[in-house]
């Protein structure tokens, strides 16, 4: 059997890596605060470097199963230097502090692909 992988060559080489959050909103949390922060968020494709791509939505799985996260997105960055360069980047730093201020619980999910 050949040696080949179901990760497209490119992605692999590249090292490219997913930062996905799951999220759950404050109680008294607005819906126009949750578009306010998902406008942020994705307003940062293109503004930092290496941040290719990013997904963002509500939760429709059914309540048993989502543990009270109702909201989540996913981004996808160049490779892992990348997306540790995001955290502390001017451009992230007003973002993520608008997701803390409206979302009460944050799980975080890294991984290659």
């Amino acid at each position: 059997m050949g040696g080949g992988s179901s990760v497209p060559r490119s992605c692999s080489v590249r090292g490219m890596v997913r930062h996905v959050l799951l999220l759950q909103a404050r109680s008294n949390t607005t819906s126009e605060a949750i578009e306010s922060c998902r406008q942020a968020i994705t307003a940062l494709v293109g503004r930092i470097p290496g941040l290719l791509d990013c997904h963002w939505g509500e939760n429709f799985a059914p309540v048993e199963r989502r543990d009270g996260f109702t909201h989540g997105f996913s981004m996808d960055f160049l490779d892992r230097q990348s997306l540790e360069l995001y955290g502390p980047h001017p451009e992230h730093q007003p973002a993520a502090k608008l997701v803390r201020s409206i979302f009460e619980r944050i799980v975080v999910l890294d991984f290659a692909l």
